[in-house]
């Protein structure tokens, strides 16, 4: 299982009214038990930051589980962006048969009804119902 993780919305509310990885405990939390899935950032962050710099952001236990960041795609006009610099990374790693889900906060960046996307309210960030959802798709893909 791969996760795709974007931050802004995500591991702190979009506006942020008290800082940068507010939620990012809540999120390291829950991949704590779940040692066997990687992570992949998606973030726009990974287009000024290198993949090293971001995985100082997080606690050494979970940064060493981030393995890359998504391409950037040539064309911010194509449909469903970070899917489609999700499913191009898939494909570039060998691992386009591997169940995966996205978290983030922009429906729009994702087809309709995309069943791999767990949707944050971006106001809130990161949060009981975000938890919730992601356990059941890593705890259910466990067993597929």
């Amino acid at each position: 299982m791969i996760v795709f993780l974007d931050f802004d919305g995500v591991l702190h509310p979009f506006h942020r009214p008290a800082g940068v990885f507010t939620l990012l405990a809540e999120f390291e939390r829950v991949m704590r038990d779940y040692t066997d899935v990687d992570i992949v950032i998606s973030s726009t962050w990974r287009e000024a930051h290198p993949l090293p710099q971001l995985r100082t952001l997080f606690s050494p236990d979970i940064g060493d589980r981030i393995i890359d960041v998504t391409p950037i795609a040539g064309s911010r006009q194509h449909p469903y962006i970070r899917e489609a610099e999700i499913r191009m990374w898939l494909r570039e790693a060998g691992r386009a048969a591997e169940q995966w889900v996205a978290i983030d906060d922009s429906a729009w960046f994702f087809s309709p009804d995309c069943p791999n996307l767990i949707l944050v309210d971006s106001e809130a960030g990161f949060n009981v119902a975000t938890e919730r959802e992601l356990r059941r798709r890593l705890s259910a893909s466990s067993f597929t």
